[in-house]
Parts: C-alpha cells; structure tokens; sequence
C-alpha cells in the first residue's frame, strides 16, 4: 500500500532537520481543516503561517491515523502553492518500508 502526502517545506524545517510539513487530514475530528504535521517531531500546526513556530505547535494525543490531504483538497483551500514536495511512502504489513520523494521546481 502506497500513501502520498504533500509536503510544504518551512524555513524552519532544516533547523527540526525534517523533511517539512505534511498537510493532513485528523478523521477523528470530523472536520474539514488541513492539518500541517512533522513526523520528526510528532508535532501539528492549524494554519500554514504558524508551520516551523515550535510556540504554535500543537500535540494532539490521536486515537487513529492521520490521513494525507488530497489535491483536490489542497487547492481549494488555495493552499497549493505551498507544495514543495510529494512524499509517498511504502508501506508493507502496517510497516513503512521505503518512502519516495519528489521536489517540486520553484
């Protein structure tokens, strides 16, 4: 199983030494919003413009997964310019085997 996510890279990002900011889904707020997360950090912003504040951050303690927001989703929150990366990762029996990137020209 494949899941790709879209990645905004912050000016904070080499600093946390991430990858950036997956922009994401929370199923079990049943809301619409775009979440932005660091997997290093296990941390999560709700507003593109506070990603890298570690004083903005939040730490939700979640039951389930997170899911990756779409495309679809990303560009209507006219949020698609801030894509600098398409992370997708392999997963094998509930386990990530390798993750895939591609950086987006500027």
């Amino acid at each position: 199983m494949k899941k790709t996510y879209f990645v905004y890279r912050d000016s904070e990002a080499l600093e946390r030494q991430s990858d950036g900011a997956e922009f994401c889904k929370i199923p079990e707020f049943y809301d619409a919003q775009i979440y932005f997360y660091c997997d290093e950090y296990m941390l999560f912003w709700t507003s593109i413009e506070d990603v890298g504040d570690l004083n903005k951050a939040r730490n939700f303690k979640l039951k389930d997964n997170i899911a990756p927001a779409t495309l679809e989703e990303i560009s209507d929150e006219g949020l698609i310019g801030y894509i600098d990366t398409v992370k997708q990762y392999n997963i094998e029996n509930g386990k990530v085997v390798g993750i895939t990137y591609i950086h987006l020209d500027s």
